[in-house]
């Protein structure tokens, strides 16, 4: 008699960039009977204080159905929703952390201002999740150890082993990617427009926390020095951007050959295959999807040496600061000019995150399934 398949509900209140992209991906790989509830990628204040009480009222058919696991985003209110639903309470779950509200850069703006509220409620929906899981060993670290300095701050009645029963139940799980299976583009060391420079990629979120001022401020450090290169800019842009993407435009309009979201999948994929180099000066980064999908395209990844880059690249590809940052670009491009070529076949630090990832998160959601 063939096995029933697993059945998981599947809860995630922003469901847009990343997050549906991840949802995406493992409702279509992993083998189980899901049964989403999503909410679109906005508002995201407002979908980490409502949403767990939207689904209970607006969905209730749905939470009389049987289920084997829960899988929830972290920007559900858990354990709201366990009051609420108090039948889900015999049901394995799983929150996952795509990142932490308790590190989470805070606007320049609003640096002493910093709504401690949206950390507690992923801490209190961690203690009642089954499992907690991570994607990376820095989204762990960074978020209990900021859970400590929160519970150091709380005046009387600490409990004082929140985050180790947050860390009983935690693991890793990176992020699984849908990698192009195609093969590189041409790698060729005669290029007409060589002497252009090469093309530097910036695909991040157009926000403060991925700070495009320090990129742009690199830039700048090039044309002053007369040092050629080629820019293309992508990436999701939401209402509010940085002012820097009003500006930068005209400044490096002789530069350009790019700018603005690639609306579809395959252009940006496109894109991805003709950088030279791909550039972050993140000041936050729980994973680092842009940039392994930018290496797996062949283009050469220079990472700041801090937050989860230090999980996925080795030394050589990671810069201690700002300054130096500079000097590394300037080095490729003139190497570039001089005939070398950048782009390469560094698969090897992308393969893992791709199918053998995924038969990883079909053994762990098996085996979770069962309690």
């Amino acid at each position: 008699m063939p096995q029933q398949p697993v059945r998981i509900l599947y809860i995630e209140p922003f469901h847009g960039g990343s997050h549906q992209a991840f949802g995406e991906l493992l409702m279509s790989k992993v083998s189980a009977e899901w049964t989403p509830l999503t909410l679109s990628g906005r508002h995201w204040k407002w979908r980490s204080r409502g949403s767990a009480v939207y689904f209970a009222l607006e969905h209730a058919g749905t939470f009389q159905r049987p289920y084997d696991l829960v899988w929830a985003s972290s920007f559900l209110d858990l354990a709201a929703l366990y009051a609420l639903v108090p039948t889900l309470l015999s049901v394995p779950s799983v929150l996952y952390f795509h990142e932490n509200q308790l590190a989470y850069p805070v606007r320049p703006e609003h640096a002493n201002e910093r709504d401690t509220h949206f950390g507690f409620s992923q801490m209190i929906s961690a203690l009642a999740a089954t499992r907690c899981v991570f994607n990376s060993t820095y989204n762990l670290e960074s978020f209990c150890g900021s859970a400590d300095e929160l519970l150091k701050r709380m005046p009387d009645a600490k409990p004082l082993t929140w985050t180790s029963k947050i860390r009983e139940k935690a693991e890793i799980l990176a992020v699984p990617m849908r990698l192009d299976p195609r093969p590189l583009a041409p790698l060729e060391s005669t290029n007409p427009a060589r002497h252009k420079g090469p093309i530097i990629l910036w695909n991040h979120r157009w926000e403060y926390d991925k700070a495009p001022d320090i990129f742009f401020k690199t830039l700048q450090g090039l044309k002053q020095r007369g040092v050629p290169f080629r820019l293309l800019v992508c990436g999701e842009r939401y209402r509010r951007v940085p002012a820097v993407f009003e500006t930068a435009p005209s400044i490096f309009e002789d530069h350009l050959i790019h700018w603005g979201y690639f609306e579809d999948r395959q252009a940006y994929l496109d894109g991805l295959q003709t950088a030279d180099i791909a550039v972050s000066t993140a000041h936050h980064e729980f994973f680092g999807l842009s940039m392994l999908e930018a290496t797996h395209a062949g283009a050469y990844p220079l990472v700041p040496d801090r937050l989860s880059y230090q999980e996925l690249f080795p030394d050589s590809y990671r810069y201690p600061n700002d300054d130096i940052l500079l000097e590394r670009l300037t080095r490729l491009c003139l190497d570039y000019v001089s005939g070398k070529n950048l782009r390469e076949n560094r698969r090897h630090l992308t393969d893992r995150f791709g199918d053998p990832l995924i038969r990883t998160y079909q053994e762990k959601i098996d085996l979770w399934s069962r309690g």
